[in-house]
């Protein structure tokens, strides 16, 4: 049964029995009902034969929409994390940044720490457990090819408590 419904194209009948349930709501109220619940049973059956299909779908969508959400928490969870740090130090091609977050915490200063050293021009990234502290060594010139650290670096040397 379920192999013979596989092979049944309903394309065509799901089309004309929607069409004639769409031009038969001005006419009598029994040829309406009788199209549309033979509108309903050969949607039934579609959804039958591409349940491995739908199925797959909502898991993608759902996937897709988990990952939408952890991608904007994690944007929130930086936006956090910066606006918790302050600039310590700055001189061309070295900054220190402290942040309470990162003190006692090795798995965030792990990932601080990864993320600040993937960018082109940055040669090291180090945190100091202990006090809170990211020590970021880079390549100015290297650093400054790209527009966006760029303006970051203008920042943190107009920001820095000490220069």
């Amino acid at each position: 049964m379920k192999q013979t419904l596989k092979k049944i194209p309903l394309g065509l009948p799901l089309t004309v029995s929607g069409l004639a349930t769409i031009a038969t709501s001005f006419a009598g109220k029994k040829a309406h009902i009788a199209f549309g619940a033979f509108w309903g049973l050969l949607s039934i059956l579609h959804g039958l034969q591409h349940a491995g299909k739908l199925e797959h779908d909502a898991k993608e969508l759902i996937g897709q929409t988990a990952h939408r959400a952890a991608d904007k928490a994690e944007q929130i969870s930086l936006h956090a994390f910066l606006a918790g740090t302050d600039i310590a130090s700055y001189l061309p091609g070295r900054i220190r940044v402290y942040n309470l977050a990162l003190a006692g915490n090795a798995k965030l200063a792990d990932q601080v720490s990864s993320f600040v050293r993937s960018f082109s021009g940055v040669t090291d990234a180090k945190a100091a457990l202990n006090t809170g502290s990211l020590l970021i060594t880079y390549e100015p010139d290297e650093l400054r090819k790209n527009p966006h650290l760029a303006n970051i670096e203008t920042f943190v040397r107009e920001h820095a408590k000490i220069r």
